[in-house]
């Protein structure tokens, strides 16, 4: 039994996401709250089901450093139903703007209108498509291309973060392939519509651009007693381990007896490293949790986790991970939300002084904030775009966005007491 390999939860995850963070690319001990169940495939069609957001596959880290979502996936993808409409929407304009300035020879009406088709004599001009368009989609269009320009401005894109963004797409990847899917069909599953993988790409670089520029905002705005007793708090020593999550079965009637079982498994797997030779230890467990660990993004390499701090995971792991010297390996399943995680600790570094990380550190924070906060997000992007002194010329576009902002605000506010009740 110890070395059955589980494979119904293998799209769920334990991560903490976050809007930017980085430190443990998509583990399941990264907070997250959104888990990924295997989609239904049949003669090669996706069956298609309630669309969920599309998030990096879960990690052990924690929410706001989180990195990667809610990892930058909460912030970045956290939207997607959203995003996606925002991309039709552009897609509609590029081809009504094809439509007025490419396509020769187009009928006019005696104004000049172009003509873009008739109906028992009635015509339907290019203005009549753009305002339509307009008053459909034009707020949400227009705030997306301004934003896109804010975080060009106050954005640049690392290789790191091209590196990290590839990461996701990579875990994607991976994903898709444990379901023998291909990954356009896996995202279209969840929600996103994409032609390539270059497409999915670019689309989670540019919603990381964006989350990015809100959160260098409010890192800035932050005090430095604020940051140095953030620091003090979620930034402590560096800890490599490898660890194997034995899920319980959310989907399960009786999840009492579901928790008992997944902690009996992983009991089971600690009695099988303790009868392993020491030399041999390190390669059991790899093999252990590459058969058995529900961690999507490092079972296939043995569960390892690398240099995670206090504040990139939930609170039980670390402590844990804390406490094992190099070579050592928890005698008790450990429990978090996520489940009974084994840990096998690696090896560990000392915390960097603050001045060394205080760029990391206020990012940190101001990733937690917005995570703590739902309607900061919403509140700071409005003060980043009247700092960029965004006027509008038309009344009722104006009128539009102050009420996407208040109907905003005010959700963010109904979400936040539905999640304290």
């Amino acid at each position: 039994m110890a070395e059955k390999k589980k494979t119904n939860n293998r799209g769920k995850a334990t991560t903490k996401s976050s809007t930017t963070s980085k430190q443990t690319k998509n583990t399941k001990v990264v907070k997250t709250t959104t888990k990924v169940s295997k989609p239904e495939v049949k003669k090669d069609k996706v069956e298609t089901k309630t669309v969920k957001v599309v998030e990096e596959p879960k990690v052990v880290t924690k929410n706001s450093n989180k990195k990667d979502e809610k990892g930058i996936m909460e912030k970045v993808t956290q939207n997607t139903p959203f995003a996606i409409s925002l991309v039709v929407i552009l897609v509609l304009v590029i081809a009504l703007l094809v439509v007025i300035f490419c396509v020769k020879r187009v009928p006019k009406t005696s104004d000049g209108k172009q003509v873009l088709a008739t109906l028992n004599g009635k015509e339907i001009t290019a203005d009549d498509l753009y305002l339509e368009l307009k008053d459909q989609y034009g707020t949400d269009t227009l705030m997306q291309m301004i934003d896109e320009y804010i975080a060009s401005k106050e954005v640049k894109i690392t290789k790191e973060d091209k590196e990290y963004v590839q990461g996701i797409v990579d875990n994607w990847k991976s994903q898709a392939e444990s379901y023998d899917m291909d990954l356009i069909d896996l995202l279209a599953y969840y929600g996103l519509n994409v032609e390539s993988e270059d497409e999915f790409y670019d689309y989670l670089l540019n919603n990381y651009k964006t989350s990015l520029a809100v959160v260098n905002y409010i890192a800035d705005e932050a005090k430095e007693s604020d940051l140095k007793d953030y620091y003090k708090e979620n930034f402590g020593d560096k800890q490599t381990v490898k660890h194997i999550l034995i899920e319980v079965d959310p989907e399960a009637e009786d999840q009492e007896k579901a928790d008992e079982d997944a902690k009996k498994l992983a009991e089971s797997l600690i009695k099988t490293l303790d009868k392993t030779d020491a030399k041999k230890l390190d390669a059991k467990f790899e093999e252990l949790a590459k058969k058995n660990s529900d961690d999507t993004a490092t079972y296939s390499n043995g569960g390892l986790i690398e240099d995670f701090r206090k504040n990139d995971v939930v609170e039980e792991f670390y402590e844990a991970s804390s406490k094992l010297k190099d070579g050592e390996y928890t005698s008790e399943p450990v429990k978090t939300s996520y489940g009974y995680h084994i840990i096998l600790k690696v090896s560990s570094t000392k915390a960097e002084k603050y001045d060394d990380i205080k760029d990391e550190v206020k990012k940190a924070y101001a990733e937690d904030l917005m995570n703590n906060d739902s309607s900061l997000q919403v509140s700071k992007w409005d003060e980043l775009r009247k700092a960029y002194k965004l006027k509008f010329k038309d009344d009722n576009m104006k009128k539009a966005y102050e009420d996407l902002v208040k109907s905003s605000l005010e959700q963010a506010s109904t979400e936040e007491t539905e999640t304290e009740e």
